[in-house]
């Protein structure tokens, strides 16, 4: 039964969405690191996003069941009732409101309530109807990267705001690779993305200019004297290595093999970059 639980919390999304908390809120303590609030910060965040989990699996029962990568979850399978599903969700969402609003602050905690409501709300529904629905989920999925900063700060600046922006060119450059894997998968569900209405040339086009604009914030983000010229190297390596790959994936006709490739090296260079905005101080 433990287990169920553990599954529709998504607990890949969580360790996801960490990564950005951490990275955030170790850029933000370079002067003075707060352990407590540190803890406090990822407990609480991490609840928050673990409730919208079960809640976007409980909306999302019916297209589940209709694809093979999701077919044998818990809820699809009836190995869990939606019911303890349901009052399991709303317990851990309060106690990381909690958290968050009495722990660290009212900033952080407000913005999770945004991300909550935007992924549960918002993009669970606008995925059924809408291309732009990736676009819209990429903001509730950028936001840890706000409360990280924010529980630090309890302010929001403008390098919060640029690096909120990075984390949107990234997530759709990641996710709209997911989205040329899985294709068959969601026009099974019935899905309306981006690379089932356009096509998967056109999807594989704007991964292209999505990871631009990620490269062009991480110079931006340098030139502003916000991180080191030691970063902007280092992350280069990576980040136009990635734009290469995904340069021969418009050429190719294969749609798999080079999508993935893009979809893995995404996860690298999403660690690589929190480790690096993390530890950047020593190179000033």
């Amino acid at each position: 039964m433990l287990k169920h639980y553990l599954e529709i919390i998504k607990p890949r999304i969580i360790l996801g969405n960490m990564v950005l908390i951490i990275g955030s809120f170790l850029f933000s303590s370079r002067f003075y690191f707060n352990f407590f609030l540190f803890i406090s910060t990822l407990v609480g965040t991490s609840l928050i996003i673990a409730s919208s989990c079960v809640f976007n699996n409980l909306i999302d029962i019916e297209i589940d069941s209709k694809m093979y990568r999701t077919k044998n979850r818990a809820l699809v399978k009836k190995l869990l009732r939606p019911m303890s599903a349901y009052i399991f969700g709303i317990i851990i969402g309060f106690v990381g409101i909690f958290i968050l609003g009495f722990l660290v602050n009212y900033l952080s905690m407000f913005l999770s309530i945004i991300g909550f409501i935007i992924y549960v709300f918002i993009y669970t529904f606008l995925k059924r109807t809408s291309i732009y629905s990736t676009f819209i989920g990429s903001f509730s999925g950028s936001i840890p990267s706000l409360i990280g900063y924010t529980a630090v700060n309890n302010t929001i600046s403008l390098v919060a705001v640029l690096l909120f922006i990075v984390f949107i060119f990234w997530q759709m450059s990641h996710f709209y690779a997911i989205s040329i894997v899985y294709i068959e998968d969601y026009r099974n569900a019935n899905l309306r993305l981006f690379s089932i209405v356009k096509g998967v040339l056109k999807t594989k086009q704007h991964i292209f200019y999505y990871i631009m604009c990620f490269i062009i914030f991480n110079f931006i983000l340098t030139l502003l004297g916000y991180l080191s010229y030691i970063f902007l190297v280092l992350i280069s390596l990576l980040n136009f290595y990635w734009l290469y790959i995904s340069y021969l994936n418009i050429k190719t006709k294969d749609n798999l093999k080079l999508s993935k490739q893009i979809f893995y090296l995404s996860i690298i260079i999403v660690v690589c970059f929190n480790f690096l905005i993390a530890i950047d101080f020593q190179f000033k």
